[in-house]
């Protein structure tokens, strides 16, 4: 056979292999284009039209096609039925014990905060002083301040001010200091927190810290923390509503990392005195405090970013990495170095926490065991910190 005649055959061969290769690829491409696979999304919208139509049509009604396949129907739709009754017993059940058990005690917390002089800052702490004094009576308010201005803004709000006596890194306020300060100067409250100044609350924070004294051993130290959502350029209505905080929280927000804390909330239990002279506003301090707190102290830090929400007021001038700007912004660092302390900041971050609130179904908070930590949580054998 001649090699044109073979060159043709093989051609031949494959054109046709080609063809049903492309018809194979075809057939089999649109099958997988039509395929919808039952995910969990398809689950939940069917129980939730199923639960909103109050049990008027079966529960395979209301599923997707690809979810709708049950090999015991009338078993499954019992043993469903059977869960979401004895779920709202145990809500009504626990109603009825929350209301029993409600904190009454005002105020909850002392919150208290400071800056550094800046005008161009002054609507942002116009928006903090008015949103904190909104969460009254539980929460009282101090400010930190030796600046004549910021002294008549705060109390123009109704919040005590105290001048700042131990500082470091240019003018910034010992962090313990701070803590032993308002503990001493009130004394009535459960709880006491240091924020920083561009944080907003909804009353969701006074609902979990009740839970939280309810449920602890106050005379045992408590150390709370939680991570704060970005909002870039929250406007002053936006500030005086809560619905409307926690929507622009939703839409424009974002949850920031676990290693920014922006606010520390303790029990007068708390060993403040063991602490180190860290100040607030400069870097590293955080981090290292929780680290300390859970690797050194060995107690237990809760984190409450599930069941609080704290707004970051983000400008573009402002940013989410101030402290770096800072001419000081190595001063905690130039501490530790001092006192021979090697931090291991990792170790401090919000999900090294162990323990964290949570929204039940009930729509209450409940506080329960971090289940999986990051590797790096893990604490050095030898505590250098």
């Amino acid at each position: 056979m001649s090699s044109t005649n073979l060159t043709f055959r093989f051609i031949a061969i494959l054109c046709v292999l080609t063809v049903l290769n492309m018809m194979f690829f075809g057939l089999t491409w649109h099958k997988k284009i039509n395929y919808h696979p039952c995910v969990v999304d398809n689950v939940i919208e069917g129980v939730v039209r199923y639960i909103q139509n109050n049990g008027a049509h079966r529960l395979e009604h209301h599923m997707p096609e690809s979810c709708a396949r049950f090999d015991n129907a009338e078993n499954m739709k019992e043993t469903f039925n059977t869960a979401l009754k004895n779920l709202l017993d145990i809500c009504e059940s626990r109603k009825i014990k929350i209301n029993q058990a409600s904190y009454k005690h005002s105020p909850l917390i002392t919150l208290f905060t400071s800056w550094s002089p800046d005008s161009s800052k002054d609507p942002i702490h116009n928006n903090t002083l008015r949103n904190w004094a909104s969460l009254q009576p539980e929460v009282k308010i101090v400010v930190f301040t030796n600046n004549t201005e910021d002294t008549n803004l705060a109390k123009s709000y109704g919040a005590h001010v105290m001048p700042i006596l131990r500082h470091g890194g240019g003018g910034a306020p010992v962090l313990k200091w701070m803590f032993q300060s308002v503990m001493k100067q009130f004394n009535n409250c459960q709880l006491y927190g240091y924020v920083n100044s561009d944080i907003l609350f909804t009353p969701s924070l006074v609902k979990s810290l009740k839970k939280v004294v309810l449920d602890k051993d106050m005379t045992k130290p408590l150390f709370l923390v939680g991570r704060r959502i970005n909002v870039l350029n929250v406007s002053r209505n936006e500030t005086d509503n809560y619905h409307l905080l926690e929507k622009v929280a939703k839409q424009r927000g974002e949850l920031f990392g676990a290693n920014a804390e922006d606010f520390f909330i303790t029990n007068s239990a708390f060993p403040w005195s063991s602490i180190v002279d860290v100040v607030v506003g400069r870097l590293a301090y955080d981090n290292w405090l929780v680290g300390h707190v859970i690797c050194k102290m060995k107690i237990d830090v809760i984190d409450l970013t599930n069941t609080v929400l704290a707004v970051h007021q983000t400008t573009k001038k402002g940013g989410n990495f101030e402290g770096f700007k800072n001419k000081d912004a190595h001063f905690n660092n130039a501490l530790f170095k001092q006192l021979k302390i090697i931090p291991i900041f990792e170790t401090g971050f919000t999900i090294c926490s162990q323990e964290l609130t949570y929204n039940t179904l009930c729509e209450d908070i409940e506080i329960t065991k971090r289940e999986t930590f990051w590797e790096k949580c893990k604490c050095p054998a030898t505590v250098l910190f």
